[in-house]
């Protein structure tokens, strides 16, 4: 058997072994591998830059569209809410207009009736007080006659109030009476004054007295101022109630106005 000894190398002793190369390195020239870098460099810098704008387009695009779209919902939005307000006022105001004609449609027959009720009842009250006056007047009329006839020495009476409201001297004073009533005075009263001539005028009904002085000439009769009694009954009666149905027509023209406005 063959024997191997195997020989051990202190520290310092070892030596690198370096292996052949595989394959020569290509040789280059000095210059080119500098140009194509600088031309890689310049492609490079220009494919950054058009990418640069590429996405700065691409961008502003996209950001100009999500921009409208989301303008373009902001301005319906609002848009609507305003039209959705604007056609609300426009169409409350048109049906307020239109609800105030047809009410004022619907109550103009209601309201002339309301009208011609309220002139007929007045008209007819202003009639019922005319009567009455009326009734007054011929009631007081035959209580007036009445009484002169009981006591004729009334008409004297009025004759000396008569003459106290005339102007200027009663020295001459001439009364014009009913033959009747006159009679029934001579009788009672046969001692007058002097200057007082009683004059028997037929044309006067009873109670009736005409006075003529120098200066002025009146009516002393009982008629004349009953009628100025009567006269101020109906100023009272007639008067205020034709105030009132012109009041009433006043107001119905307001209440008219104010519905229409």
């Amino acid at each position: 058997m063959k024997t191997t000894k195997v020989m051990r190398l202190q520290p310092g002793q070892y030596r690198l072994h370096r292996f052949p190369p595989v394959a020569e390195q290509i040789s280059r020239e000095p210059g080119l591998l500098d140009l194509d870098m600088e031309d890689n460099w310049q492609q490079t810098q220009f494919d950054v830059q058009q990418k640069l704008e590429e996405g700065f387009q691409q961008g502003l695009q996209q950001g100009h569209s999500e921009g409208f779209k989301q303008g373009l919902d902001q301005g319906v939005q609002q848009g609507l809410l305003e039209g959705q307000k604007e056609g609300f006022e426009k169409g409350y105001a048109s049906g307020e207009q239109t609800g105030r004609a047809a009410f004022l449609a619907a109550a103009k027959p209601v309201n002339e009736l309301f009208t011609s009720l309220s002139r007929w009842q007045q008209e007819k009250e202003r009639e019922q007080r005319q009567l009455i006056c009326e009734l007054v007047q011929k009631v007081a009329q035959q209580v007036i006659r009445a009484e002169l006839t009981l006591m004729p020495q009334q008409i004297l009476a009025l004759v000396e109030e008569t003459l106290d409201a005339l102007p200027g001297k009663t020295e001459k004073v001439v009364v014009h009476l009913n033959p009747q009533d006159l009679e029934r005075i001579t009788n009672i009263h046969p001692d007058l004054p002097a200057h007082w001539k009683l004059v028997p005028d037929s044309a006067l009904p009873i109670g009736g007295c005409q006075l003529v002085t120098d200066h002025a000439e009146a009516d002393a009769s009982c008629d004349a101022r009953l009628e100025a009694c009567m006269e101020n009954v109906r100023e009272h009666l007639l008067d205020g109630d034709a105030q009132t149905v012109q009041d009433a027509v006043v107001e119905d023209l307001v209440a008219e106005d104010m519905l229409v406005e």
